[in-house]
């Protein structure tokens, strides 16, 4: 009578080890074949991981590549794929794998040739660090005053944002969103370091650091200031509201303003959040998006030096931050920089294949 329980036991193992490897309460989700080309469908950079639930690489691989989807999801959601699973064999060896792990980024889903993790240090930095300098954008760095009125200009026919930001690099968040909305809205960042620019676009009456979102839309050379909170899934709603048509423009009268409300003053040793989940840009029902207003005040997203402690200090905190982070709904950002790059090396064996780190 034991033997069908053994039987059963076995039956069952690879997918609870599938399981343990990216459990349902991580960021990674777990996709099939279909699943995958439905996320491929969107025009977003994911990152995905193949994996086989016996690789020992692919275990000692997963809590890393968790720590990095709290740091990336949602702006470059993270998946992986079970190459184990009978189901997927045929979408494995469409994707070219021929070793575990195999860690791929689909720059615009699957509109574009996918780029490999070449590292043997899966670590989850590394994994930032790669996903983030791989986002295709199309960001105009503008250097003065001058170079952004001649910009809105240019782009007159069409929506366009500009982000002034205190800080050198663009952030990731700001990347995301030029990809996502590439075809649709023209991006543009400007470094103001003291506020300075701001007041002369007359967006502020005296200078500060605070990063400012300033959209101008279709047929205007006049500013409206994004006044919603600085998280992606709030600016993504925002952006879809300006891609439908059905976008708040209207600046409100002063005479209106009869009781004004004191409003909250920015915290600038916050980091910036970003939310967990990312809603579609096809969704038909909205939440209704945050008007923008010439004067309002916003979340900043912060300078350099704060995003590096506080990015550092988060991915260090491990699997457990993972459900902290996610019950808060707030990641984290890094700034870009190199990662040195290793080869690796593929030995196969019999019908599997398997990957041995460089030593």
């Amino acid at each position: 009578m034991r033997l069908p329980w053994v039987v059963l036991t076995f039956a069952f193992a690879p997918s609870m080890v599938s399981a343990a490897l990216f459990p349902a309460d991580t960021k990674v989700k777990m996709l099939d074949a279909n699943s995958f080309r439905k996320a491929m469908k969107q025009n977003m950079t994911s990152v995905v991981a193949f994996v086989a639930p016996w690789c020992g690489h692919c275990q000692r691989m997963a809590p890393e590549f968790s720590k990095a989807a709290v740091a990336l999801t949602p702006m470059v959601p993270l998946y992986a794929v079970d190459c184990d699973d009978e189901a997927n064999k045929r979408l494995c060896a469409e994707q070219g794998v021929q070793g575990f792990p195999t860690v791929k980024l689909f720059p615009r889903g699957g509109q574009s040739r996918a780029v490999s993790f070449d590292s043997n240090e899966r670590t989850s930095k590394a994994f930032f660090y790669w996903a983030s300098k791989n986002i295709p954008h199309a960001v105009r760095r503008l250097d003065t005053v001058t170079n952004i009125n001649d910009w809105v200009e240019d782009n007159i026919t069409k929506p366009s944002a500009i982000l002034l930001h205190p800080g050198k690099e663009i952030p990731l968040m700001w990347k995301s969103l030029g990809n996502k909305y590439k075809d649709a809205i023209s991006f543009a960042i400007h470094r103001d370091k003291t506020g300075k620019s701001a007041v002369k676009l007359g967006a502020e009456d005296h200078a500060s650091k605070a990063s400012r979102i300033l959209v101008y839309p279709p047929g205007s050379t006049e500013f409206v200031r994004y006044d919603g909170t600085q998280k992606f899934q709030q600016v993504s709603k925002f952006f879809d509201s300006i891609v439908d048509g059905t976008a708040d423009f209207m600046v409100p009268k002063e005479t209106e303003a009869e009781e004004p409300t004191p409003e909250a003053q920015p915290d600038h040793n916050d980091q910036v959040p970003f939310e967990a989940a990312q809603a579609p840009s096809s969704q038909v029902e909205r939440e209704p998006a945050p008007a923008a207003t010439p004067a309002a005040e916003s979340t900043l997203l912060n300078e350099p030096a704060t995003e590096m402690e506080r990015a550092k200090s988060k991915i260090s905190e491990g699997a457990k931050s993972e459900t902290t982070e996610r019950a808060k709904g707030e990641t984290t950002e890094l700034p870009v920089e190199e990662t040195p790059i290793a080869i690796e090396e593929t030995v196969t064996t019999g019908n599997q294949s398997r990957v041995k780190d460089e030593l």
